[in-house]
């Protein structure tokens, strides 16, 4: 009998953490149940990256694959979640053999999300962090907060290493009831035409 599914993915509602600079999410009602409408219909604003979802190689890559263009099995697969302590992800956090896997790490990042506000001081994954991820083969790269880059960084060198070898990024995944191991990972993303990000139901079940 197969594992059951874990929801790794945060809860969407207006009031979330949001990037600097980012308009925030907004869910609206365009139509309640009622005397006036048979049915009810929502109104979402959101950008392309903000709570659990994923990056495209567009993103940082120019003339990068953009959501619609990378092949479903980019977005799932065989995982592993890796367990990390420290200020940040580097080389020697990165399993020697990730050859098309999708990593996942699980950091301290898990506590910032008691914060309804964006949280600056967030384990990311450093420049040999993600050069290892590169050349060991990784498949799709995941972190528990916002960005895999560090924040103010000038010239993301997480995100160039990553995406700029073909490996897709999933952002702010919910891994804190999640134990270091094995398990099979789905985070698809929307079907948008020519977009860099989507937000995903993004789940896990062990091996």
């Amino acid at each position: 009998m197969a594992h059951p599914w874990i929801d790794i993915s945060y809860p969407i509602e207006n009031g979330i953490p949001q990037w600097p600079g980012d308009p925030p999410i907004q869910i609206s009602r365009l139509s309640e149940i009622g005397p006036n409408s048979v049915a009810q219909v929502s109104r979402l604003d959101f950008v392309s990256h903000f709570m659990t979802h994923v990056d495209a190689p567009a993103h940082f890559i120019k003339d990068g694959e953009t959501i619609e263009k990378v092949a479903l099995d980019r977005w799932s697969g065989d995982a592993v979640v890796v367990e990390v302590e420290g200020d940040s992800i580097d080389e020697q956090h990165v399993p020697l053999d990730c050859q098309g896997l999708c990593v996942l790490f699980k950091t301290r990042n898990g506590d910032l999300w008691q914060h309804r506000t964006f949280q600056e001081n967030f384990v990311y994954i450093s420049e040999s962090g993600g050069k290892a991820l590169a050349a060991r083969g990784a498949k799709l790269v995941g972190v528990d907060y916002m960005s895999v880059d560090r924040f103010g960084t000038p010239d993301f060198p997480a995100h160039y290493a990553i995406l700029g070898n073909g490996i897709t990024i999933l952002e702010a995944v919910d891994l804190r009831h999640i134990a270091p191991g094995n398990y099979e990972l789905v985070a698809f993303p929307l079907n948008i035409v020519g977009c860099d990000g989507s937000p995903v139901r993004a789940a896990l079940r062990a091996r």
